[in-house]
């Protein structure tokens, strides 16, 4: 049976009485970008199984080196047990001839800033449809939420008195991570960097993650055209990122070009660009990786504004780095 409709339930805890149950529940466990997948011990004996195994190794956009969107964990229902109700992300399966196909969005139910995702099938014939047309929304789902963790993460974290030092320059509130600081200041631009190293393999490799915040009066809808933005991005990053020997960013093509993406920001639309960064200019320098940006019309001041974040670091998966960048970016609220 094809899936006729779709059904998006979301649960809100809106009542006084609901948000106070959250003060008593225990943190949410897992790692940043794992998805534990729930289902019957019979549901993962089926051969359409696979089909959603693949599908949900959905590639993360903008990354130089295939990286999937979530790492999975597969569970038995026969054995949900205490230790992972309180996961941070939780994707349900479940047949139910007796009821229509639909998908259930709950929010905290065993864990504080928990996300979990049911969908009730009913036929297992119907597990095609939803991997084709909405598995895609359900990933994306889990990545706001990962994004919403973060950015309550700085929040606690973060220097409160950076967040304010950035307000006072660009008339835009940011949630930043912690230890960033300011490495550039000019007429409607700043660059923030957060320099650190991890261990890989016995030594100690460098880890670099910026923030970019600049605007230009905004006149009209075509500002926001792929073109305009990518033009406007080139401008910006040549003349204020610089690197080793006189060399500055640029947008590379070498993998693939940028991908654009028109999303709902502060209430009206914005557009977001992933995709990958390299110094030029000189040779010699072989600097590179991915970035990830956002502009939106602020019509508090009347002005165009891109956010956007970038990575280094050539050792290390990029994933969880660019979501951090990311999460930066979305804090953003005008004053």
């Amino acid at each position: 049976m094809r899936l006729s409709s779709f059904l998006l339930v979301l649960f809100l805890f809106t009542s006084c009485e609901e948000e106070n149950r959250t003060d008593y529940l225990p943190g949410n466990t897992g790692n940043q970008g794992e998805i534990l997948v729930l289902a019957p011990a019979s549901f993962w004996q089926l051969n359409d199984v696979d089909y959603l195994r693949e599908g949900l190794l959905k590639v993360m956009p903008g990354l130089p080196a295939a990286e999937p969107f979530f790492t999975t964990l597969e569970v038995k229902t026969e054995g949900f047990t205490d230790i992972f109700k309180t996961h941070r992300n939780i994707l349900e399966f479940r047949i139910d001839p007796t009821n229509q196909t639909s998908v259930l969005v709950r929010k905290d139910v065993f864990a504080k800033q928990q996300l979990q995702i049911i969908v009730v099938l009913n036929s297992i014939r119907d597990l095609g449809d939803v991997v084709d047309n909405r598995l895609n929304q359900i990933l994306w789902e889990f990545h706001h939420a990962e994004l919403n963790r973060l950015i309550s993460r700085n929040r606690a974290f973060g220097s409160k008195v950076l967040n304010a030092e950035v307000a006072d320059k660009t008339g835009l509130q940011i949630t930043m991570q912690q230890d960033f600081e300011i490495a550039k200041d000019g007429h409607d631009f700043l660059w923030l960097r957060l320099d650190r190293e991890k261990p890989v393999g016995g030594y100690q490799h460098q880890i670099n993650q910026g923030i970019l915040l600049y605007a230009r009066p905004y006149q009209d809808t075509a500002q926001f055209t792929d073109s305009s933005l990518l033009e406007w991005k080139r401008s910006i990053n040549s003349q204020y990122v610089e690197g080793p020997n006189g060399s500055h960013m640029d947008v590379s093509y070498k993998l693939y070009p940028p991908e654009f993406r028109t999303i709902s920001f502060l209430e009206q639309s914005a557009k977001e660009i992933r995709g990958l960064w390299r110094m030029e200019g000189v040779k010699g320098v072989f600097m590179g990786g991915p970035f990830y940006s956002l502009s939106f019309y602020n019509p508090k001041d009347g002005k165009q504004w891109m956010v956007e974040g970038y990575v280094y670091g050539p050792q290390f998966n990029k994933r969880a780095f660019v979501r951090e960048v990311e999460a930066i970016a979305k804090s953003v609220v005008p004053l």
